[in-house]
């Protein structure tokens, strides 16, 4: 090595252990990144140092921290949702596992709903029942609704008392299971200081009340009553969920057409559009990276949300999956995006080609808007348009509150 490089030796090496280090990533409402060294680590509020979301990166994340078990999503009273791996229960109290062997007790006086998603088809909308309460019951390729009052959980399964008399379903059987709220039982969410919602590293997604993070928990308090510690190596992402920053894949659409048919649907090749996934159901990829949170759509196709008219800017990247890139090069995809505000053009990207890296929106201004929609066009023979829209967030300013 020449002499000269030598004094720049110890702080290039000191560089580069930096910035493998443990570390938290912050992020501001404009999208601006600081860090926050994990070493002594104590925030209770991340607005307190301008920041909506939060990233630790620098960890490791074993996969032994996953439970064992088939993924089921719980639907609470207060509105929050909450996935893992049922571990039985005892009586009218469901144990619930989530990432890290934190085990969380569910009364059924809190649930609404309970799903295996593996289980249940996509197509098929699964009711409640008229009165009472439904257990769906998958036996071999059969999916059968059974109405009665649930009585209560046990590690065997769920006892359900019906016409059929009083049972314990085996918990391989139960596909989803619909809950009466009773008049008055309904548990408001508290308010809370710090709402926020949690992605965690096994595709699971949990919403509560921070408490506080440090180097090594996550301490959220979930359903306003339960508190529990999640491994900070389990957290992919925390998002403060005040209102302020909205991912527009946690909205409802008003509509979609095209759905991805250039053909029509009589061929049946249609692809609609999927939130927090590509269109074929796999995590948004796109510069070799991986995106939790965005739309996933393929050309042709247009996706109408309403908007409350409120002061609103919208932020977010767009591309062309990576999945697209197993196809040969002329059949990557070539998509040309557009953004439209009541209707009006607020933005169109240049032609994007399967392969090039995210193309990042300027922010743009929806202010008194009531209409947004995301369009997607082929440009070539709709091969590979696998368009993704990442990351497309919006955000309240602090006086529009």
């Amino acid at each position: 090595m020449p002499a000269p490089m030598l004094p720049f030796l110890p702080w290039l090496l000191l560089a580069l252990q930096d910035a493998g280090a443990p570390r938290l990533v912050l992020e501001d409402l404009a999208g601006k990144t600081s860090e926050l060294p994990l070493k002594d680590l104590a925030l209770v509020d991340p607005r307190e140092r301008g920041a909506w979301i939060v990233r630790p990166e620098g960890l490791t994340r074993a996969a032994s921290e996953t439970p064992a078990g088939e993924l089921c999503v719980l639907t609470l009273t207060s509105g929050d949702e909450l996935r893992g791996r049922v571990r039985g229960g005892q009586g009218e109290s469901l144990e619930l596992e989530l990432i890290g062997a934190v085990l969380v007790p569910i009364d059924i006086s809190a649930l609404v709903r309970l799903d295996f998603p593996t289980r249940v088809t996509a197509e098929r909308v699964l009711e409640p029942a008229p009165e009472g309460d439904r257990l769906y019951r998958r036996t071999g390729g059969a999916l059968d609704a059974i109405d009665g009052t649930i009585e209560g959980f046990s590690a065997t399964g769920v006892t359900l008392a019906s016409a059929l008399g009083t049972k314990v379903i085996p918990w391989s059987e139960v596909a989803a299971l619909r809950v009466e709220v009773l008049d008055g039982s309904a548990v408001p969410a508290p308010a809370v200081k710090v709402p926020v919602r949690v992605d965690l590293s096994d595709g699971s997604r949990v919403r509560g009340a921070l408490l506080g993070l440090d180097a090594e928990r996550c301490r959220i308090a979930l359903g306003g009553e339960h508190e529990v510690a999640l491994p900070l190596a389990s957290v992919l992402e925390l998002t403060v969920d005040d209102g302020r920053l909205v991912y527009l894949s946690e909205l409802v659409p008003l509509s979609e057409s095209g759905r991805g048919a250039p053909f029509g649907d009589e061929l049946g090749m249609v692809w609609p559009h999927r939130m927090d996934a590509n269109v074929l159901g796999d995590p948004l990829r796109a510069g070799e990276r991986i995106y939790r949170r965005g739309v996933g759509m393929h050309a042709p196709s247009a996706l109408t949300f309403a908007l409350d008219g409120e002061r609103r800017t919208l932020r977010g990247a767009v591309a062309i999956d990576d999945g697209a890139r197993i196809n040969g090069v002329g059949a990557r995809g070539s998509v040309v995006f557009r953004v439209r505000k009541d209707g009006a053009l607020a933005w169109e990207s240049p032609l994007v080609r399967g392969g090039d890296a995210p193309l990042a929106l300027p922010e743009l201004d929806l202010a008194g808007a009531h209409e947004l929609v995301l369009e997607v066009d082929p440009a070539g023979d709709f091969a590979g348009d696998r368009a993704d829209w990442l990351r497309m967030v919006l955000v309240r300013p602090a006086e529009a509150r």
